[in-house]
């Protein structure tokens, strides 16, 4: 199969759940990447310069729809692009098995209690009153140093008892601010020379057009989707994604 075909396969798939649910195109597309041996760094690159037009996209898509919370969005993208600065910078320096052991234990517990939350009907806050920019904060530190952003701060904001709907537009919009960030402080430790001899950017080029190619489309459909379902329902799918990718980070380290 084509790499690009098979990456769009993949984007568009990862892309659906990611502007429908909030999270999964950066988890899925990182695991392909990595799997095939693309140094760290240069997946976090390659990832984020997809995220741009998918972004876009998707961005457009949640305010058509009316999606998005401009007073959420403010706060988690300032402090989400502090956060992606400061993680771009910095990547290669986590011990990257205890940072997936915290980020997995977060998403598992955040998880279930999303969907005990949505099972019992409780719309009471889940994780107390955590301000939006230490949730953006985190997850702009994670993306930078080749994490996911949806799973920390959609789930985090859906926990701290914002509408899912508008939990999922609001960071998508703020999740297009802070991949930009990340993207350009990459790009230019790139050519700074900080990555040592790693492949060429070019290598990952046709895995980035096509995860364009199959992710803008479904972004474009996530967003009414994310508009129509019921809340109770999309809740429960945020839940469940949350919980099966925390599990999925703890097998990796076995």
């Amino acid at each position: 199969m084509d790499p690009i075909f098979a990456f769009a396969l993949v984007g568009f798939f990862a892309q659906l759940a990611d502007s429908a649910l909030g999270m999964g195109f950066g988890v899925i597309s990182s695991s392909v990447l990595l799997a095939q041996g693309v140094p760290p760094p240069m997946v976090s690159a390659a990832v984020n310069a997809a995220k741009l037009p998918t972004g876009v996209a998707s961005a457009f898509s949640h305010t058509l729809n009316h999606n998005i919370d401009w007073r959420i969005f403010l706060p988690v993208a300032a402090s989400g692009i502090a956060g992606g600065i400061t993680g771009a910078l910095i990547l290669g320096e986590f011990k990257r098995p205890l940072l997936t052991f915290i980020i997995a234990g977060y998403l598992i517990l955040i998880g279930l209690l999303i969907l005990r939350r949505a099972i019992v009907g409780n719309n009471a806050r889940l994780i107390g009153k955590v301000p939006r920019g230490g949730i953006g904060f985190m997850g702009g530190l994670i993306e930078g140093i080749g994490g996911s952003w949806g799973p920390v701060v959609t789930s985090g904001l859906i926990g701290s008892g914002i509408e899912p709907r508008r939990a999922i537009g609001s960071s998508a919009l703020a999740e297009l601010c802070v991949s930009l960030t990340v993207f350009l402080v990459l790009m230019g430790s790139f050519h700074a020379g900080r990555w040592g001899n790693e492949r060429e950017f070019h290598e990952v080029i046709r895995p980035v057009i096509g995860l364009i190619a199959g992710g803008v489309p479904a972004a474009l459909i996530g967003g009414k989707l994310a508009a129509i379902v019921p809340r109770r329902p999309l809740s429960i799918a945020v839940g469940l994604l949350a919980l099966t990718i925390g599990v999925q980070r703890l097998v990796s380290l076995m």
